[in-house]
């Protein structure tokens, strides 16, 4: 996936050199996904790159085609290399949300040249997905989707939330997808109020259950929840807190349009929320950009003025948490197009499970 362009793109915006070394963004930049690298890029284009000599003869070949970059490998000192790396200059601009104060200072005091923050040019250009980027994106959701039309099927190997997660995880490889880097979340019966429930040895049960889980795709990522009832009538008050929850991820995703601003969405799910009286037990933002990073740009959020892009691919995820009753939460992944948003998540939205 990764071209010349995207550099290209990236020097054009720069004042000042860059050191990349978000692994995101290397990966985004260069199709580099080794655990060690520092991406030099220069204003106009050109630069280097540093790795250590585990990554030195697998970066060569990704590097071939950025005639304009070096390739520098180093097995002593870091701090010598990269002071060679950046020789002649004065300032360099680190990743903000990329490099620790250590890091920062040891720019400074060993390689000799201060570390200046900068904004996140990256991230900015990943939002844009391109097609390759976006077929990826599809097939994770896709493999999401299968799992969760086997959901039947799984449970009849599944007790436990834990053993379900597993069963998850298996069933979307079968379908294309690498384990994500963030454990599903397989919450049974009033565990579902918590939002960010750690899936553990509960029994699974009969009623209420929440599944929020994802896979990945040439390092792009799934993200969709789901809550079902698993036997018999559903409870009442979570029928009816279902219903409202459904209706707010559909007014989120209607406003899913070039120039909304991430509050005006996160606004359209939390109206119908509160004019049913549950605002306050949403606990969270409606949603958030996913891409090579399960959480990135841009925010579905209360004061995020930023708007909406053709090419952004974001969560719609709204819910409704009852300490000690239950919670909903239904989420899907919809990419922003000039004619309006399209759902990648295809699994059916029901209360009955599968």
């Amino acid at each position: 996936m990764p071209t010349p362009a995207r550099i290209d793109a990236l020097a054009s915006r720069l004042e000042a050199p860059l050191l990349v070394t978000r692994a995101p963004n290397l990966r985004y930049l260069i199709g580099y996904t080794g655990s060690n690298g520092y991406l030099l890029v220069r204003p106009g284009g050109g630069g280097a790159f540093l790795t250590d000599g585990r990554y030195g003869e697998s970066a060569a070949p990704l590097l071939e085609a950025f005639p304009h970059f070096d390739l520098r490998v180093y097995t002593g000192d870091l701090w010598k290399a990269l002071g060679d790396l950046l020789a002649g200059l004065e300032r360099v601009q680190v990743e903000a949300a990329g490099v620790t104060w250590e890091f920062a200072r040891g720019l400074e005091e060993k390689a000799g040249v201060a570390p200046i923050p900068a904004a996140a040019g990256v991230e900015d250009l990943r939002r844009a997905k391109e097609e390759p980027e976006l077929a990826a994106l599809r097939t994770a959701a896709a493999a999401g989707d299968a799992a969760f039309a086997a959901l039947g099927e799984l449970l009849g190997r599944a007790a436990r939330e834990a053993d379900l997660a597993w069963e998850l995880v298996a069933e979307m490889r079968r379908h294309g997808g690498e384990r994500a880097d963030w454990e599903a979340i397989v919450a049974a019966g009033p565990a579902a109020s918590i939002p960010h429930y750690e899936t553990g040895p509960a029994p699974l049960g009969s009623g209420l259950l929440l599944l929020d889980y994802g896979c990945v795709v040439d390092g792009y990522h799934s993200d969709m929840s789901r809550t079902v009832w698993l036997e018999g009538p559903a409870d009442p008050l979570m029928r009816q807190v279902y219903g409202v929850v459904l209706e707010a991820e559909e007014a989120g995703i209607v406003a899913c349009r070039p120039g909304a601003t991430g509050h005006e969405v996160d606004e359209a799910a939390r109206a119908v929320l509160r004019a049913a009286g549950y605002e306050e037990q949403f606990l969270h933002s409606t949603g958030h950009g996913v891409g090579l990073e399960i959480h990135e740009p841009p925010w579905l959020r209360r004061g995020n003025e930023d708007p909406l892009r053709v090419g952004d691919v974001v969560t719609v995820e709204p819910g409704v948490y009852l300490p000690g009753v239950g919670g909903v939460r239904i989420e899907d992944m919809v990419l922003v197009t000039e004619s309006g948003p399209e759902i990648l998540t295809g699994s059916r939205r029901e209360l009955e499970r599968p």
